[in-house]
């Protein structure tokens, strides 16, 4: 499922989305032990490596596209390492990081207990496992997007979903439960709000490229997409301030630690 439409999205999601999930950065390195060992799964584009290295923490990201990973790569400098791999198979040794964080990952993989575990076999004992997931209830982003889908007469379209069996409830509790269940010990489950700011022609290539998104936009006619173009190009004030958009967002974050033996 998430290869399915994440593959060839990178300098869309580089222009679009990295910005928004950037805003979560300063929560997934707050008050983590100075110099540590962390390692970023799901780097994306490297913004979170780039910015525990500029505090001094040994950094590395592993990303599951090979484009991404390379974009990484350039982005965090000489002597950055960013692997290519996925959950729940990281090419790393058990219990190797003193921090692993998961930006926006576990809500995006096809077994989310799998990685989870996954997460934790790769934290060593007394380590810190970071994540967070988007919640239940559209973003604003999201909000604009279908109210433009729905005014241009646009086809509902199915987007790939996680069978019963596998999914879990997207809140601070369900998070918690998940590495709960993978044998971490959770200390603080919550929400983390900041706003994002983004160019009109930056999230227009999102919108139309990434993710779940991307898959909706591919199932439109020329027409419908002709409608949401003009309607998108005319938004001002409710979505605006000053030339770019602004959304007030928020994300569940889950801070763990691993059990000592």
């Amino acid at each position: 499922m998430a290869e399915a439409v994440w593959t060839g999205v990178a300098q869309a999601y580089a222009r679009s989305f990295a910005g928004l999930c950037a805003g979560a950065v300063p929560t997934l390195l707050d008050d983590l032990p100075p110099g540590s060992r962390l390692l970023d799964v799901g780097c994306g584009t490297g913004t979170l490596v780039q910015s525990a290295r500029a505090a001094g923490h040994d950094a590395l990201g592993v990303e599951p596209d090979p484009e991404m990973a390379a974009m990484a790569r350039a982005r965090t400098g000489p002597g950055s390492e960013v692997a290519v791999g996925a959950l729940p198979d990281l090419p790393y040794a058990d219990d190797g990081f003193d921090a692993v964080t998961a930006g926006f990952v576990l809500n995006h993989v096809d077994d989310p207990r799998a990685g989870a575990r996954e997460l934790a076999r790769v934290a060593a004992p007394g380590g810190h496992v970071r994540a967070t997931i988007w919640g239940s209830a559209p973003p604003p982003q999201a909000v604009l997007w279908n109210e433009l889908l729905d005014a241009a007469g646009a086809v509902p379209t199915p987007v790939p979903r996680l069978p019963a069996d596998r999914d879990f409830a997207r809140s601070a509790a369900g998070l918690a439960g998940l590495l709960s269940e993978a044998g971490l010990a959770v200390t603080d489950a919550a929400t983390a709000s900041w706003r994002w700011r983004v160019a009109p022609a930056d999230l227009w290539a999102g919108l139309t490229a990434v993710g779940s998104f991307g898959v909706v936009w591919r199932a439109q006619s020329a027409s419908v997409q002709g409608r949401v173009r003009e309607a998108y190009d005319a938004l001002d004030g409710r979505w605006r301030d000053g030339p770019d958009f602004a959304f007030d967002v928020s994300c569940v974050v889950a801070l763990a630690r691993v059990p000592r033996s």
